[in-house]
């Protein structure tokens, strides 16, 4: 009895032996097919989104990006790009600046004139130098206070040049451009990663955003005013709407969003890939909410201000040449006022000068009696033709 126990123990320790084998084999292999998969998928996730950089996972989970140029890993960083976090110094700068330029633009940005021109040159300057700065920084870049002081300061250079009358066309010009660009950016963010989702098509997105931008653009050229009250409210309406959504969603919302449409850099490609845009509700209701109310903030300044939107130049640009329609020792008329006509319109006035015309005064009047006296003769020749 003894003996046949020994041998079942004998037995059972030489078949544990190739189970363990066995076992090990088989999650060595299975991890080895999971690091594959997970490989396959960061590698496809890379190509589908066109990037230059490698992305690979290896087995702990952590994400390396290598350059398929020169194979050195690039360091990778957080794609704050200024917004702050919560409600930071520099998140409360952006909300407080999304206010100051959208609720005058929203309200009376028709009658602002040149604090219109100017803030208009002000925002292009301010977002194509923080579009530059993102793209273009490395992992370590710049803190967010800095970020958000230069571009600041870069705004106030340009609404101090669009005050001044040589960036007077070039504002009106910016301004009716962002009317439209706000109008497309709002249609792209209205849905989660961006409204063409795919990577491979995430093109289309800046091509629809262009061609709201030029569209604005031919309508300011074409009709001015109506061009200019569209841009007003549109302007108007995307800054009060991502000042509220600051507030209420700090970082997640609009912010996100823009920061995922125009962050490209491929030292923050981990951030922007893997956290993505998922507005929440309320973001994208606010998003709607501004672009349904875009119109209605236009005709009420169309309703509510009459007049043109340069008092001095109050001309159509139809040709871009509206600074040259009046000399500059000529005051503009009235419209509706005509110049009264004292001669035929090909006819030019006479050079004489007003004294002279005093000497003439008496041939004047001798031609004006030769008529009466010519018909006295003429009546008395005929009474004595007929008396005889």
């Amino acid at each position: 009895m003894v003996v046949s126990m020994r041998c079942k123990c004998c037995h059972s320790q030489q078949l544990l032996v190739p189970c363990l084998a066995f076992a090990a084999l088989a999650s060595s292999l299975l991890q080895g097919a999971m690091a594959q998969t997970t490989y396959s998928t960061a590698t496809q996730q890379l190509q589908r989104l066109q990037d230059p950089n490698v992305i690979i996972t290896n087995i702990n989970g952590t994400v390396v990006v290598y350059s398929p140029l020169t194979g050195n890993e690039i360091p990778q960083g957080l794609a704050t790009d200024g917004s702050g976090s919560g409600f930071s110094l520099p998140a409360i700068l952006w909300i407080a600046f999304s206010f100051t330029v959208g609720i005058p633009f929203m309200l009376a940005g028709f009658r602002g004139w040149r604090l219109s021109t100017g803030a208009a040159i002000g925002l292009s300057i301010a977002i194509t130098s923080w579009s530059v700065f993102v793209n273009t920084l490395d992992n370590d870049g710049i803190s967010d206070i800095t970020l958000t002081a230069l571009v600041l300061v870069l705004f106030c250079l340009g609404f101090l040049f669009g005050l001044l009358e040589v960036g007077r066309m070039a504002g009106l010009l910016q301004l009716g451009i962002q009317g439209g660009l706000t109008i497309g950016i709002r249609i792209v963010l209205l849905r989660r990663l961006l409204l063409a989702s795919e990577p491979a098509a995430f093109f289309v997105n800046w091509l629809l955003i262009a061609f709201c931008g030029l569209a604005s653009a031919v309508l300011v050229i074409w009709r001015q005013r109506a061009g200019l009250l569209l841009g007003s409210a549109s302007v108007g309406t995307f800054f009060c709407a991502l000042g509220i959504d600051l507030a209420v969603n700090q970082q997640s919302g609009m912010s996100r969003g823009l920061r995922y449409l125009i962050d490209r850099n491929s030292y923050h490609i981990v951030d922007t890939t893997s956290n993505g845009y998922f507005p929440p509700t309320s973001t994208l209701v606010m998003i709607a909410l501004s672009l349904a109310l875009t119109p209605a903030f236009a005709y009420a300044q169309h309703k509510l201000f009459k007049g043109p939107f340069c008092p001095v130049h109050d001309d159509d640009i139809e040709s871009l040449h509206a600074s040259n329609e009046f000399p500059a020792d000529e005051e503009p008329k009235l419209s509706g006022e005509e110049t009264p006509r004292t001669s035929p319109p090909n006819t030019p006035l006479p050079e004489t000068p007003v004294p002279a015309l005093s000497h003439l005064m008496p041939l004047l009047k001798d031609r004006c009696s030769t008529p009466a006296a010519t018909e006295k003769v003429g009546t008395t020749v005929n009474d004595s033709s007929r008396s005889s």
